[in-house]
């Protein structure tokens, strides 16, 4: 490369290139020179070659002009038309839909395209009742109670009404609904703001018509042939340019511009957009007020991303247009690909009325949403409308159907607990049948009056079921959404998480996964923007056998001052030496990182300041020939500090233009402009980026910047001599220095380009790129072509720092038991070095490298050697682990992983058509050393490989209870080895926990999406490179340290909370339906309900649901001081500790006992409820009036044969019914709860005296025959206050059973529990002998619940050691609160 820099050639000779992004555009004969193809001739002509794709519309049409969509849109939900059943069913909801689809459409043709309207909302008019039925109905809880209440309405089967199951099922999802319903209210408010918001539309004017650009006046006029045809997918004759004629049919025209909504927006209108206005719909610029037809976005509201991104015009269209007259006259066709929700890529084309083609890409693409920055006015045309723009397809990626992990463990209870019902109800029917037979009639006359003739006994079975149906909670799922969204706010309002500094709260996408935080295992972290800042900082660079640092760094000794160089080639260059071959090297990297990037100057934000020194580090440094400071604008922060670098170092990138870029080298006294030929855009799957120049001497040179194991695959093969040999290796020794320290490397690399061999591989990248599909792949292959035989310039090295608190939170989540795996795409000196500095590695740590070095594959050997060396390595480095694990079972253990290696043996898996990599046996072995490792490090990892591994483990995860070697054999080897048949059978019998297998995801970039969505919760950080991730993700936070809070305290809370409100949701049912069970043994097994009906079925709704709600919103095991401290406390819900088949066993038979008591103890404290004759009514107690065979045999013998028998079921339900009440509020609001406020006390009171004031209302509207008192045996009139008239009576049978209740099993029990917890602590723990509570004088006021690290709890937790480890012992951490609490009082 020479030194010789001279100003570039007028622009007029440089052939008209449209964009730096696209090739030159064609124009006149130097256009049919390069590409013959592209002369001119009717497009109709070359009808048969285009693709029939996308769609084909115009610019101003002509009468004659036909609108083509190859893609005709379709109606209705996909959940409908994806489906044969709902399309079935559905068939003429679907009709109605297309009827009203082409009702809409502008007469007197069909156009094609949808109009501007967009709906966030989810559902119509039309669809919201269809829609949520499907939605309520695919709950199979739902499906059940609605064939129970089925079942009720057949006569003579229902012992407790015909709508008693009806009514709540009902009641519930009439909730739901209304929930769903009021939310999309408001999004139908947001969207007609919208859709009505104020725009600017052309409208052309020729002769005496006036036309507005979309009506049919304009003659956008479509047959029906025409788009039967295009529906179809057969060729479409569409009739395009004629000649040069159509021109002259616009000669006259002129525009204007007239208001317009929104929403009458339609593809090919031409609308303006002025500064700092949205915009309304996909466009593609045609003319910008800025010089060369450049136009500035930001896409905060797409990506999150604040920095300007620059799209220009075609020159084309910029040239041909210049007023609203000159837009008014401009005729051309646009064929684009089909709508898409990728945000990133575009293709199409446009043909001008000289029927020459021009690529449109990226660069010509404005997306709906964006807002126009420092430029006055652009005009576009619509390409994408309404619900087919791109920031709307992509809103419409179909949901995570995520499950929490908890949830799928209560869906297997629930059918346990159906299972159970099925049990009773053919035990029940099988003890009638024994009853029936001995005691219904004698020498063929009933004994009992109330009996009928027919047993029926083919229905008791459905009766039973119908009596028990509510075992099962009908208002679970409502009633948990509500609790959830509930958490959600208090974790999005926590100050703990809230960054100041950015101004961004903790979000929430989802409240499903709510308990999921408090279970990880497995954390999947990136690293740039979420371990790191995503602030580069430029520290050095290596060229010519040289290392240099830039100014800003302190003194080192292994880099020369940057400055120094500086003032030798200024020096050498102003007295006009010709540069020796290393100043010249040194020359052309600093010129390579002045050019070789795709950076916006901003003047926009220049300001003058003369007092700058003149090598700063910071964004503004001054410039002898510019008083104004300029600041660069990039998508890569990369890029940014390479300019600021090369700008410090006097290279400084000064303007951008379509077509140059001007430079001010070392301070000379006039600027060199260089000529933009091409760029070859960075992507993740390139890892590289080229743009090629012409030199001002006429060189074209090629320049490439990328990671550095892409750039050496391909640098030239060329022998080299002694000195360059010498260079490279210095280059690549400091590159391997640098990423030691943690930096950031980019290799740089030049070529120089023969004229006539660039002029032909620019005609194929030409073709590349007007092509509409696959046309990334075809420019990638063309990109291929040229980006190889390069020569190796330098390296830089950039620093980006680890965000605060990172190495601390690593930490933390170690101590909880959380494995955490760093996936990136650096290289793996660099990700080792950030593993170390962030705490991923310690001092003691072993760490086994999987990358070339340790495992060389070599060049050009086959596939299956080197899979067949991989798989060495993972058979001898997993008998190292497990010797160093059974010598050490402490040790630390970090596996590194190279993302080439996990290529190698994704193309073995490919190359033998295994569905899944986890199939092959060496990638099984290498998962079950990744899984059982400590920490894991995973380089040059792309985002499809982070996707892919996090779902295998994740896989493993899930179903590690029912594979032979659960996740790992390794580690399960390690674990005391597979579990014989015997010890599976006792850890069933005894119903041990077992471990959540929850993973968990985080990230901040687009890149990260893949991963987020694989794993069982996705965490996104709201972070430099824009909202994708965070919107993608199931929560978002601001920092990486906020993890701590998230899971260690919502997380936790959330799990305990929702454990707690599941377990007494399924108690509650248990005990007031268990009633209903044991009743049975009084009433011959006849399936009669205790309950009266209507009383039966307000159970849910009214006396039952608000203590377990309270409880699934309040509840606090621990407070927040202790859990940040104690991170111990966290293995709670990564065991199951809170929620198993043991926790809920012993509350399903504590609702079995108490169901038993609240019926068993009255009937004997009352004595049956049995009229005796005398003065005795029967409300009169026998109490200590009845012997005990009066009692026994009135309880267990009555039969009903007494006048009162009837309103007999009225006392002792009614007694019953209020014992339970009792039961289950004392139960889950005092005796299980830990957090007791004053909510508690009077949710409590609440409940009970609604319970007491319905009773005496209702016992007065009840009336016979009627809505409120049906045609039962269940007298209710007025009895409510003659039952509890004598009230010492009553209330003392009530208190009675409910002390006993408690005393006999809960208090006992956990009386029993603390016991057993005391011995082991005092006796096995290894702890000190009384429990450890600071001497402070600071007030309980004065201690904030919210500071992250209590001292006192990291103290006691020090405590926490000997022969067992007792730190995750939540009761004793319980005890310590509540001393810690007494000592301060």
């Amino acid at each position: 490369m020479s030194s010789a820099v001279q100003p570039p050639p007028p622009a007029a000779t440089r052939g008209g290139t449209d964009a730096a992004h696209t090739p030159r555009a064609p124009t006149s004969a130097a256009t049919a020179q390069l590409n013959p193809s592209l002369s001119r001739r009717s497009l109709s002509a070359r009808g048969g070659d285009e693709e029939r794709v996308g769609r084909k519309f115009f610019v101003n049409p002509l009468p004659s002009d036909v609108f083509v969509n190859y893609d005709p849109p379709v109606v209705g939900p996909v959940w409908i038309r994806t489906n044969p059943m709902f399309s079935f069913i559905f068939h003429p909801y679907l009709v109605l839909l297309r009827v009203l689809h082409r009702s809409k459409q502008p007469a007197p043709g069909v156009i094609p395209f949808v109009d501007n309207t967009v709906r966030t909302a989810r559902y119509t008019v039309l669809s919201f009742i269809p829609s949520q039925l499907v939605v309520q109905f695919s709950k199979v809880a739902n499906i059940y109670f609605f064939v129970v209440s089925m079942l009720q309405i057949v006569p003579n089967v229902s012992p407790t009404g015909k709508f008693t199951t009806i009514f709540p099922l009902s009641f519930f999802i009439i909730v739901s609904m209304i929930k769903e319903g009021y939310d999309d209210y408001f999004r139908h408010k947001q969207d007609s703001a919208e859709n009505s918001s104020p725009i600017q539309r052309l409208v052309v004017t020729s002769g005496a018509t006036s036309r507005s650009h979309r009506s049919s006046l304009m003659g956008r006029k479509l047959s029906f042939k025409a788009d039967a045809e295009a529906a179809s997918g057969r060729n479409t004759n569409v009739v395009e340019l004629q000649s040069l004629n159509s021109i002259a049919f616009h000669s006259t025209s002129t525009g204007s511009w007239e208001n317009a909504s929104c929403k009458e927006i339609r593809v090919g209108d031409i609308i303006r957009v002025r500064d700092r206005e949205f915009i309304p719909a996909d466009i593609v610029v045609l003319y910008s007020s800025n010089e060369d037809g450049i136009c500035f976005i930001e896409t905060s509201n797409l990506d999150g991303e604040t920095n300007l991104k620059q799209r220009q015009a075609l020159k084309a269209t910029f040239d041909a247009i210049h007023d609203v007259n000159g837009l008014a006259n401009y005729h051309a066709m646009m064929h684009t690909e089909s709508p898409s929700g990728d945000l990133y890529n575009f293709d199409g084309y446009l043909v001008d009325a000289a029927n020459v083609r021009f690529p449109l890409s990226t660069n010509q693409f404005l997306q709906r949403g964006a807002t126009l920055r420092n430029t006055k006015e652009i005009y576009g045309v619509a390409v994408y409308t309404g619900e087919e723009s791109k920031i709307r397809m992509n809103s419409f990626v179909p949901p995570n159907s995520k499950v929490s992990h908890l949830g799928a463990v209560t869906n297997k209870v629930i059918l346990f607990i159906l299972g159970l019902l099925l049990v009773f109800c053919a035990l029940g029917l099988m003890a009638y049948i024994l009853w029936d037979s001995r005691d219904r009639a004698q020498d063929g006359i009933l004994k009992h009056w109330y009996l009928i003739g027919d047993s029926g006994y083919s229905l008791v079975f459905f009766t039973f079921l119908i009596l028990f149906n509510a075992f099962i909670p009908i208002s679970l799922y409502v009633t948990m959404e509500v609790v959830k969204i509930v958490q959600v706010y208090f974790m999005v309002n926590d100050l703990a998480m809230y960054d100041e500094e950015r101004d961004i709260p903790a979000q929430a996408n989802t409240s499903a996964l709510n308990e999921d935080l408090g279970q990880v295992q497995y954390v999947f972290s990136d690293k740039t923007g979420t371990l790191t800042e995503n602030v580069m900082e430029f520290r050095l660079f290596s060229v010519a056998g040289q290392a240099f640092k830039h100014p800003s760094v302190g003194r080192r000794n292994d880099a020369a001052d940057a400055t120094v160089l500086i003032q030798d080639l200024s020096s050498a260059r102003a007295q006009g030496y010709r540069l020796n071959p290393f100043r010249q090297q040194c020359f052309d990297f600093l010129l390579a990182m002045a050019l070789c990037h795709s950076a916006i100057p901003d003047l926009s934000q220049a300001r003058i300041d003369n007092d700058m020194p003149p090598f700063n580090s910071e964004e503004r440094v001054p410039n002898n020939h510019t008083q104004n400071a300029i600041v660069y604008q990039s998508s890569s922060a990369d890029e940014v500090a390479i300019v600021n670098a090369a700008r410090d170092l006097t290279f400084l990138y000064k303007n951008r233009t379509p077509t140059s870029v001007v430079l001010n080298i070392l301070n000379e006294p006039t600027d060199t402009e260089f000529e933009l030929l091409n760029i070859l855009e960075f992507t993740s799957d390139r890892k590289r980026m080229s743009t090629i120049y012409k030199y001002p001497d006429g060189r074209i040179m090629l320049l490439v910047k990328g990671a550095d194991n892409v750039i050496l695959e391909r640098i030239s093969s060329a022998p080299l001599n002694e000195d360059q040999f010498r260079i490279k290796a210095s280059i690549l020794q400091d590159v391997g220095a640098f990423a030691t320290e943690g930096l950031r490397t980019l290799l740089y690399a030049y070529r120089e380009l023969d004229s006539s061999f660039y002029n032909q591989w620019n005609v194929r990248y030409a073709d590349a790129l007007a092509s509409i599909t696959n046309r990334v792949a075809n420019v990638s292959a063309v990109a291929e072509e040229l980006e190889r035989e390069l020569i190796l310039l330098g390296a830089t090295a950039i620093e980006d720092k680890l965000q605060e608190g990172v190495p601390e939170t690593i930490e933390t989540l170690r101590k909880a038991g959380i494995r955490v795996w760093m996936l990136t795409g650096d290289k793996t000196e660099t990700a080792v070095n950030i593993g170390r500095t962030c705490n991923l590695i310690k001092k003691e740590t072993h760490v086994m490298l999987l990358n070339d070095e340790t495992c060389p594959l070599g060049k050009g050997k086959p596939l299956e050697s080197e899979v067949a060396a991989i798989s060495n390595w993972v058979t001898s480095t997993t008998a190292n682990f497990k010797q160093l694990k059974l010598q050490m079972p402490n040790c630390h253990i970090l596996v590194a992983v190279e993302g080439r290696m996990l290529t190698k043996l994704e193309k073995m898996a490919a190359n033998n058509q295994i569905g899944g990599n986890e199939e092959t046996p060496t990638f099984k072995s290498l998962l079950d050393l990744l899984i059982a490792a400590d920490n894991v490090i995973c380089c040059r990892f792309s985002p499809s490989q982070k996707a892919l591994l996090v779902r295998l483990v994740k896989s493993r995860l899930s179903k590690q209870h029912h594979t032979k070697g659960g996740a790992s054999e390794l580690l399960e080897e390690l674990s005391g080895g597979a579990p014989s048949g015997w010890s599976k059978l006792w850890s069933t019998l005894i119903l041990k926990p077992r471990p959540s297998g929850v993973t968990l995801a985080i990230g901040d970039g687009a890149n990260d999406i893949p991963m987020l969505l694989c794993a069982h919760v996705g965490i996104g950080i709201t972070g430099r490179e824009g909202l994708a991730a965070s919107r993608a993700s199931d929560y978002s936070i601001a920092k990486f340290k906020f993890l701590q809070p998230l899971l260690f305290v919502h997380g936790r809370w959330s799990y305990v909370r929702i454990c707690l409100f599941t377990l007494g949701t399924l108690y509650k049912n248990i005990t007031f339906y268990g009633t209903q069970l044991v009743f049975q043994f009084f009433c011959g097994y006849s399936g009669t309900s205790l309950y009266e009906q209507w009383t039966l079925s307000l159970n849910n709704v009214l006396f039952t649901s608000l203590p377990v709600m309270i409880v699934g919103v309040f509840e606090k095991d621990l407070n927040r001081s202790t859990l940040m401290a104690v991170p111990e406390l966290y293995r709670y819900g990564q065991m199951n500790r809170g929620f198993n088949f043991r926790v809920q066993l012993r509350w399903l038979l504590q609702g079995f006992l108490h169901a038993a008591l609240s019926v068993v103890l009255p009937a004997i404290l009352y004595g049956g409820f049995s009229w005796t004759g005398g003065n005795q009514t029967f409300s009169t107690p026998l109490f200590f009036y009845a012997n005990t065979p009066t009692w026994v045999k009135e309880v267990f013998q009555s039969d009903g044969s007494g006048p009162y028998q009837e309103s007999a079921l009225y006392p002792l339900g009614t007694i019953s019914y209020t014992i339970t009440v009792l039961f289950c509020t004392i139960k889950v609001l005092y005796v299980e709860c830990h957090y007791i406020t004053g909510i508690h006390h009077f949710i409590g009171l609440l409940t009970f005296f609604v319970w007491i004031a319905y009773q005496f209302v209702y016992s007065y509207v009840w009336q016979p025959h009627s809505a409120f008192g049906p045609d039962t045996a269940y007298e209710y009139s007025g009895l409510y206050y003659s039952l509890i008239h004598s009230q010492i009576r009553f209330w003392g049978v009530v208190i009675l059973s409910v002390v006993i209740g408690l005393i006999v099993e809960d208090v006992s029990v956990k009386f029993l529990e603390m016991l057993g917890r005391m011995v082991r602590w005092g006796a096995g723990g290894g702890r000190k002998s009384k429990i450890v509570v600071l001497e402070t004088s600071a007030e309980p006021s004065k201690l904030k619940d919210s500071d992250p690290l209590s001292q006192e709890a990291r103290i006691a937790a020090s405590h926490a050691v000997g022969e067992h480890d007792w730190a995750d012992e939540v009761e004793w951490w319980q005890r310590w609160e509540q001393l810690r609490m007494r000592r301060y009082r």
